[in-house]
């Protein structure tokens, strides 16, 4: 009986000592018993916290009728409160690919294989409006379409205009910051997904949220703890997560990610400081060691476990409250109502291509890279969508380094992907060429190419063109040593009529883990569009098919087959086979790569290999690459397999940064050079 008495002595005191509410706005009440609500801050990777504590907050039982959410905690508290659970929401949060999802990248399985050529070689591009309208990305560098695309998916259901206090399985709010007025706005109705892609803003890095006449960033910026809102939305119990960076007064804030955290939270901080009056329960989670860009799985899973732990150390205080709230210990308040394996893909990713280009737009792309071949290279693109009937673009490209180029190229589409079009290409072109593996030639020439596309069909993973073109070398400048054996033009030019087939549903460019690449080529070269020197032209053919499978979570083995075989007389030096490198196309557009063999030689008319990469991913995004490669060369076709085969060894270490690109190194070996071959390779390939 005294400990009765204790208890209850204990509940009164509690009672008399709550934080009177700030302000009571109607909202619907939850009948026979208190409304808790739950605040969850801001701070980008900070917001794993928010999941442990949840986790701790379901195993008790605790009610939760409310979330108050800021930035990466209005993603937690929306997932939350449509029904996920704690650990469904971790899943998340530990396979959610959070590099591409704060990117611009755009989904590979809606662009055409030269879009996709392009977005994996670009680090940068933004939208301009030539004749008037609305800037398509103002005050912004990401327009954050992967955000509202990702969490359309794991919302679906309520990505309608909905009442986030009457239509949602938990009540939901979330703050955002209007610029025009310089004020927090409290988001408690319209488009959930626009709601939280507001509230998470980040200004001048996400392009403002428009609503009516409100441009809103993210809520951090006026009220990053949102206790007061709780309490004004009518909640009679408040339970606050929130992160504690454990400032530290002799800390020197030498990195950057330290003055900008520091110097951005001053007056935020004393705003969340006075706000933790409104809460009943206050958990701070301390995460030193980390940052607000924290993103990588290690470091999610150590922050949600302190969020676990913080909250478990609070047990006693949530028992409290549960007995507060009056809760019936038999009761489930956990509503989860929804879990992943019900997820449902959206209409759209069962479509093909999707054509979002606006008329008189322009598209502006910046490229960079730097290895130890090229060194630094800059890679400029603008891309000019006409519009109209038929649809018109000029695309104009520079690439600036030791191989410098300009295109220019006008395509017409007379129906939907579908084109015509003519194109130039300028090249400067200096490098060494080889002897087995000994530097025998050092080439500059200019290297012209026009190319008239007579029909083009893109599909999804799959394109087909029908052309004709023309091919001029220039070399104004060649040295040669003893190991030359070459005898180049100084002048000579190809007309050719060629067609071109390609497949490609891979899912990753440069660390595939699944999908198939396939691609037959095939040109008939002469010099006045009949002849080849006076008789019959010569024909490159050359087929491509590789497949990765992978094998567990992180591990792929990647086969294939390729090929260039050359047919007729007079085959001139330049349209010879070439090979060398990790890449088609280095130095010359006929190149193949030859594992293990850093520099390029020219080969007999006929040449084959196969070759296996196998992958494996660890720490997240670190990937360690083994290659294998065998080849053989011949002028004669049926003699192509009577020599000793080359073959080749390299390994590879690459870390995908994904803003940035690749960024590794690979050491090779290879039978035909007996050279050992190093290279750095930092950004995107091009």
């Amino acid at each position: 009986m005294k400990k009765i008495r204790t208890v209850l002595a204990i509940s009164l005191v509690a009672l008399l000592t709550l934080p009177v509410a700030a302000m009571n706005v109607p909202t619907d009440t939850v009948p026979a018993r208190k409304k808790v609500a739950v605040v969850l801050s801001g701070g980008g990777a900070f917001g794993a916290i928010h999941v442990g504590a949840l986790k701790v907050l379901e195993e008790a039982g605790m009610p939760i009728d409310m979330v108050v959410g800021t930035s990466m905690g209005s993603i937690v508290g929306a997932l939350y409160s449509v029904g996920y659970s704690s650990d469904d929401i971790a899943t998340m949060f530990r396979n959610m690919d959070w590099t591409e999802l704060f990117l611009d990248r755009r989904n590979e399985r809606h662009l055409t294989l030269d879009e996709r050529d392009a977005q994996n070689s670009f680090i940068y591009k933004r939208d301009f409006y030539v004749r008037g309208g609305i800037d398509p990305q103002p005050g912004g560098v990401i327009r954050g379409d992967n955000v509202v695309e990702t969490f359309e998916y794991y919302l679906q259901g309520y990505t309608d205009s909905i009442n986030f206090l009457h239509d949602m399985p938990r009540q939901f709010a979330c703050l955002a910051t209007d610029l025009v007025n310089d004020e927090a706005v409290v988001l408690t109705e319209g488009y959930l997904v626009k709601s939280i892609r507001s509230s998470m803003s980040i200004p001048g890095v996400f392009t403002p949220m428009r609503f009516g006449d409100m441009i809103l960033v993210d809520g951090g910026a006026k009220n990053n703890f949102a206790a007061d809102v709780a309490r004004q939305l009518g909640a009679d119990i408040v339970i606050g997560v929130r992160f504690d960076l454990g400032l530290d007064d002799n800390k020197q804030y030498r990195s950057l990610m330290d003055v900008m955290e520091r110097s951005a939270g001053s007056d935020v901080s004393r705003r969340t400081r006075e706000n933790e009056k409104y809460c009943d329960l206050l958990v701070k989670v301390p995460v030193r060691g980390y940052t607000s860009g924290s993103f990588r799985q290690s470091a999610l899973d150590t922050l949600m476990s302190r969020g676990e732990r913080a909250m478990r150390e609070k047990m006693d205080s949530v028992r409290l409250l549960k007995a507060m709230a009056g809760a019936s210990l038999d009761h489930d308040y956990s509503l989860h109502l929804r879990d992943l394996d019900s997820l449902k893909p959206l209409e759209e990713d069962e479509q093909g291509l999707i054509d979002n280009h606006e008329p008189s737009t322009i598209e502006a792309s910046l490229g960079a890279r730097f290895d130890t071949e090229d060194l630094a290279v800059l890679l400029l693109n603008a891309r000019y969508f006409m519009g109209g009937k038929p649809g018109k673009e000029f695309n104009l490209t520079a690439r600036l380094g030791l191989r410098s180029m300009l295109r220019l190229a006008f395509d017409l589409e007379p129906a939907k992907y579908r084109k015509m079009g003519l194109s130039y290409e300028f090249w400067y072109k200096y490098c060494d060429l080889f002897t087995r593996g000994k530097r025998s030639d050092n080439l500059s020439l200019i290297y012209q190419r026009a190319n008239v596309k007579l029909f083009s069909l893109e599909a999804l993973n799959f394109d087909l063109e029908l052309g004709l073109g023309w091919e001029h070398y220039h070399q104004f400048k060649g040295l040669k040593n003893e190991y030359s054996v070459l005898e180049l033009p100084a002048n000579e030019h190809y007309f050719n009529y060629h067609a071109r087939l390609r497949y490609n549903n891979e899912d990753n460019r440069y660390f595939t883990r699944r999908g198939m690449r396939a691609e037959a080529r095939y040109a008939y070269y002469t010099d006045n569009f009949a002849h080849w020197k006076g008789h019959s032209g010569f024909s490159a053919v050359a087929a491509l098919w590789q497949i990765s499978v992978p094998f567990g979570a992180t591990t792929t083995l990647r086969c294939g087959v390729q090929g260039r075989l050359l047919f007729g007389d007079d085959i001139p030096v330049m349209k010879r086979n070439m090979a060398g490198g990790l890449r088609f196309g280095k130095f010359f557009p006929q190149q193949q790569p030859l594992t293990g063999m850093g520099n390029a030689e020219f080969f007999d008319t006929k040449f084959v290999s196969a070759s296996l990469r196998l992958q494996q991913r660890f720490l997240g995004r670190h990937y360690l690459q083994a290659h294998g490669m065998v080849a053989e060369h011949n002028d004669k076709l049926g003699d192509l397999f009577d020599r000793k085969p080359m073959w080749g060894v390299a390994m590879s270490y690459f870390y995908d940064s994904g803003f940035f690109g690749p960024l590794g190194a690979t050491i090779g070996w290879n039978s035909y050079s007996h050279r050992v071959n190093f290279l750095l390779s930092l950004g995107f390939d091009f």
